[in-house]
């Protein structure tokens, strides 16, 4: 399989040419192509499900969402092919090491937001720094790791108004998607879609090599 940028790029366009018109990939769309990398889907199956949700469409297609479902039976139909995650893209070990240092800095300023955690985050910025990214995919799930670490701490640390606005936010974005997919299918989309939209509430990136391109 391609690397990631490749794997995002490749959906979106195969979307659009199926579509015929541009459109932009929603927020839900983005998290949904991640979910589908995490659990190391093919290319060529997810491919092949928008193919086969188009062809049975009675109405026109505006999200990419709508393709889940088709995505998911493909899925299940070839589970033999359910390969590992793809590599994150290649890059140099100075702009490696730059990003990681830059996602350290970005997390320690949160600090002054919740200063009865500064230890905690603290720590946590202390090991985004230190990660080793040689190795692209051990850095990669090292980052995943400490990100879990941090999503858990903004959790308690955040406003429950935010906490609420958040997950009404997430609860509509997933209302497409609900009766298209499994449960276990439900449960991951809707945990990226909540990290993503709590750690941007909070001008937090996602700890992840994949977004350095």
């Amino acid at each position: 399989m391609d690397n990631y940028f490749n794997y995002f790029t490749e959906i979106e366009r195969h979307f659009q040419s199926r579509r015929e018109s541009f459109t932009l990939l929603s927020t839900l769309d983005w998290v949904l192509i991640e979910t589908w990398k995490d659990q190391g889907v093919p290319l060529e199956l997810v491919l092949k499900g928008v193919d086969r949700a188009f062809s049975k469409a009675r109405r026109p297609v505006g999200s990419l969402a709508y393709c889940a479902g088709a995505v998911a039976e493909v899925i299940e139909e070839q589970k033999e092919l359910r390969t590992e995650a793809p590599e994150p893209p290649g890059f140099g070990t100075d702009e490696v090491r730059d990003y990681v240092g830059r996602l350290a800095s970005t997390v320690r300023a949160l600090e002054d937001r919740w200063p009865e955690f500064a230890a905690r985050i603290a720590s946590i910025a202390d090991g985004i720094a230190a990660t080793d990214a040689s190795d692209l995919r051990a850095g990669e799930n090292a980052l995943n790791a400490i990100e879990d670490k941090l999503t858990s701490i903004i959790e308690i640390a955040a406003d429950e108004s935010v906490l609420i606005e958040v997950r009404n936010e997430v609860e509509r974005g997933m209302a497409p998607v609900r009766s298209r997919m499994t449960v276990e299918q439900l449960a991951m989309l809707e945990r990226q879609l909540w990290k993503r939209k709590l750690m941007e509430r909070y001008g937090v990136p996602r700890l992840s090599l994949f977004y350095l391109f």
